[in-house]
């Protein structure tokens, strides 16, 4: 498949020093995000922030974003009850750019809660961690996200459950559908889609191939700006689907059609 112009190309120099502030941005940051969950954690009930947190992580997330030299492009509306939200996973840089754009909290891998400093911001602010293959944890996980979801703190999930390099989405695994129906959730897909500045789809934000965090953090940094598109489709109410499987497919499609158009 074509993904058009290749990027241009930017001065080692200059790559160099772009990395360098970004990163002390960066650090900078990170210890407030750490400063202010302290302060915040009495208004984190039973791993649920409240809608204060909320908004304190969108706005905190947003600057992330900016940092990052991301420049999110929004398509639609995203829905304003709580509910499932479903999106396709292209890299690590997919939850700061979702969570800068809505108050949602994140269903992540359980690795990333070992991650440093990340890992715990991420525990203390409304993420939930699943370990992959694990059923018990995919039962407990299910009744979180219904939790979560019926006090009004909506849970982001990538139900490819692994990344992809972006001209494509993956099969979704269904299981974590389940409350959509059980409980009468709406669904809000979402299709995200990286672009170089020249448009061409973003050859290196994507996380993949067992590449270590930082030196794919490290190349982002190098880049100027990188052009998010945000798709908000139109919500799903899951309990007009009988099984998970079949509205798993229909949420799949919906997100790899936005996709494949995107590259048109």
């Amino acid at each position: 498949m074509a993904i058009g112009p290749q990027p241009e190309s930017v001065s080692p120099v200059m790559a160099a020093i772009r990395r360098l502030y970004r990163l002390l941005l960066l650090v900078g940051l990170l210890l407030w995000g750490v400063l202010a969950t302290v302060a915040m954690l009495p208004q984190v009930k039973q791993g649920i922030p409240n809608q204060r947190v909320q908004q304190i992580r969108q706005r905190w997330l947003a600057r992330v974003i900016r940092v990052l030299g991301i420049e999110p492009v929004v398509h639609g509306e995203p829905m304003q009850q709580p509910g499932l939200w479903v999106a396709n996973h292209i890299s690590w840089a997919d939850i700061p750019l979702i969570g800068s754009l809505a108050p949602v909290g994140f269903l992540s891998k359980a690795e990333i809660r070992n991650w440093p400093i990340i890992g715990w911001l991420a525990e203390h602010t409304g993420t939930l961690f699943i370990r992959r293959g694990d059923r018990k944890s995919s039962l407990v996980v299910t009744r979180l996200l219904y939790t979560h979801i019926k006090q009004g703190h909506s849970i982001l999930i990538f139900p490819e459950g692994t990344t992809s390099p972006g001209d494509g989405v993956r099969r979704f695994h269904a299981r974590l559908f389940a409350p959509a129906i059980d409980a009468h959730l709406f669904i809000q897909p979402v299709a995200i889609f990286y672009r170089h500045e020249n448009g061409a789809r973003h050859q290196y934000i994507p996380f993949v191939d067992h590449q270590p965090f930082f030196a794919n953090l490290w190349r982002l940094l190098g880049d100027r700006r990188v052009r998010a598109e945000v798709y908000f489709l139109p919500p799903i109410q899951g309990d007009r689907f009988s099984d998970r499987r079949s509205l798993a497919e229909q949420v799949h499609d919906l997100i790899e059609t936005k996709i494949h158009a995107a590259q048109a």
